[in-house]
């Protein structure tokens, strides 16, 4: 199954129209309706059918339309880095981020070290952790960077390797009462709501410090960055638990303090592919850690 039929199904899907459809991919009507019929007889489903001057997707054709989609910004995404690499010479490098762990490198000084590399094309993107791995797994991205490494990964193609362990912080507004005292204690954070950050990792590792408390925090807010986290605490909505890694704030909004007990550290991990095709690029990377 070609990619162009790949793509002719995600249009179809898009434009309901074999004309519009046959326009978007400079191909004429019936060469459309050709590659159409044939993909009905490879997969032996019927994939299409006409609804009002309409063309729909059948069960069977929306079942096949994730794949399609995939195959379709796979291809998107080779083509791409192939013309820069032809065009400038320079190796595009992608890495993916949870929110948590590029909070931890804007607030360094790993941007200036990797922006000093001159022969590389950087794209960074963000998503979950399940989000990343799964396009590192296919080749979408080339490293991941995250608070959990990658589930039995000594078993499958992927490895890693920690590059940054930082103590949790308990997150209070400046000026806050507790910033002036050296002794928390527990019963102190109880008459507080507080505010989670929604990354797994920094929930396991507050979950882990929480065992040692009489009772749970009364977590009020779940939110999905660490900007949006520095913000409510800083509007007074509560205070909040994170990777002291993550807490230089230019606008000293909020402070992080010492926890009261036995308290775990949050892990940065960096993970790749085992048959990643430029190991020498890729240890350039890493040894910006």
């Amino acid at each position: 199954m070609s990619v162009l039929k790949m793509r002719l199904l995600v249009l179809i899907d898009r434009l309901k129209q074999v004309t519009a459809v046959a326009n978007a991919l400079n191909l004429k009507q019936p060469s459309v309706s050709f590659h159409m019929k044939k993909m009905e007889a490879d997969w032996g489903v019927k994939l299409f059918e006409a609804r009002t001057g309409r063309i729909m997707l059948t069960g069977a054709g929306k079942m096949l339309l994730p794949y399609a989609s995939q195959i379709v910004a796979l291809h998107e995404e080779a083509e791409s880095r192939i013309a820069e690499m032809r065009g400038s010479g320079r190796n595009r490098f992608v890495i993916g981020f949870t929110d948590c762990a590029a909070a931890t490198l804007a607030r360094s000084d790993w941007m200036t070290k990797i922006g000093a590399i001159k022969d590389i094309g950087l794209t960074m993107r963000t998503g979950s952790e399940d989000e990343l791995y799964n396009s590192l797994q296919s080749g979408v991205l080339d490293l991941v960077l995250c608070g959990k490494p990658p589930v039995h990964a000594s078993s499958v193609t992927l490895l890693y390797e920690p590059v940054l362990s930082s103590p949790l912080k308990l997150v209070v507004p400046t000026g806050h009462t507790f910033a002036d005292n050296d002794e928390i204690s527990p019963n102190d954070l109880y008459a507080y709501p507080f505010i989670a950050h929604s990354d797994p990792s920094i929930n396991e590792r507050t979950r882990l410090w929480e065992t040692g408390l009489e009772q749970p925090l009364d977590i009020r807010v779940t939110l999905e960055s660490v900007e949006m986290v520095i913000g409510a605490v800083h509007a007074q909505m509560g205070l909040s638990i994170l990777p002291d890694c993550v807490l230089s704030d230019p606008a000293r909004r909020v402070s992080g303090i010492h926890l009261p007990g036995n308290l775990p550290e949050w892990t940065l991990y960096a993970s790749w592919r085992k048959d990643y095709w430029n190991p020498s690029l890729l240890q350039q990377i890493l040894t910006l850690f």
